[in-house]
């Protein structure tokens, strides 16, 4: 990963910048190789899970699963690279069809990792989900600028994001202050209700740690089927995540109340109750809310936990 000052990208971009060391590959030479002028400018983003271990190499540690999938994408970046270029008729004539594909052949064609089929097959399967943003980021930040903003984001990623990995999530979507993230198969390999009690973990230390802080965390909790997906064509190679529990999580996400984790009255989740919850009864304060209708969403009531001490 280049850092984005060099190149004077907007900081903003710098995580979602694809570059490839292993052919040599600049983001402005990339740009004009696939891009007319007139679209220079636009980003190059990076799958979703290759941004995933960018972020976690940069702030946590890869372990072997991971660096071998992070290799993977690497090479599958290098190659579309290649062919794009290949295909625009940008490239030096005397690189024919026949060198260019036996290059890549030899070269650029790992084999795939089980995590990528997931993906690729769609697989389905049950998961808890976090959403994890800062209380009134906007109003924060009002007045800020950029490099307060960039300040700010360093700390809140420096101290989250190993928060998150620690606890065995994974990121799906990191969207400013805004993270969602996945608990259980492929990433981990546990069955409910020991992959929802992972993400509790998750949820209490990040609600604890920034407490009393201008980074006062709300959290949504959600659990359901989810099919993993990667989007078609050549042109926007993202793996992510589908489904109608993605749908809730981001409605939930929208009523939740700083300091606590939120969830649905009556949802899976909130099913397992208090017999299958890593939380003590004793340290905690449980909430009802009434909630208005919420497009797409069949709850009308929410319901909070608060750790005693940080509420």
């Amino acid at each position: 990963m280049v850092p984005a000052d060099e190149y004077k990208i907007p900081y903003h971009r710098q995580y979602l910048l694809v570059t490839s060391k292993r052919i040599g590959t600049h983001p402005t030479l990339i740009s004009k190789l696939f891009y007319p002028k007139k679209c220079q400018t636009k980003p190059y983003f990076m799958p979703n899970l290759n941004l995933t271990y960018f972020l976690k190499q940069q702030f946590y540690e890869l372990n072997r699963k991971d660096r071998i999938v992070k290799d993977f994408l690497e090479k599958a970046d290098a190659k579309d690279v290649l062919i794009k270029a290949f295909n625009s008729e940008r490239l030096n004539e005397g690189i024919n069809e026949t060198r260019l594909f036996s290059f890549i052949n030899e070269n650029l064609s790992p084999s795939k990792p089980d995590l990528i089929k997931y993906f690729e097959e769609s697989v389905e399967e049950d998961v808890a989900l976090l959403f994890i943003d800062i209380s009134s980021f906007s109003k924060t930040i009002k007045g800020y600028s950029n490099k307060m903003i960039k300040d700010y984001l360093d700390s809140y990623y420096k101290d989250i994001i190993p928060i998150i990995y620690e606890n065995g999530g994974e990121i799906e979507k990191l969207m400013g202050d805004g993270i969602i993230c996945v608990f259980g198969k492929p990433f981990l390999n546990l069955t409910s209700p020991e992959y929802v009690y992972k993400a509790e973990t998750c949820a209490e230390a990040a609600i604890k740690q920034f407490y009393k802080t201008n980074k006062n965390v709300k959290v949504a909790i959600h659990k359901g089927t989810i099919n993993y997906y990667k989007v078609p064509g050549e042109h926007y190679g993202e793996y992510t995540i589908i489904g109608q529990p993605l749908t809730d999580l981001y409605r939930l996400e929208s009523v939740s109340i700083q300091n606590s984790l939120n969830f649905y009255a009556g949802a899976s989740y909130d099913k397992l109750g208090w017999t299958k919850s890593i939380f003590n009864e004793d340290e905690v304060i449980g909430k009802n809310i009434r909630i208005g209708k919420l497009q797409e969403v069949d709850y009308s009531e929410i319901r909070i936990i608060q750790f005693r001490g940080f509420n």
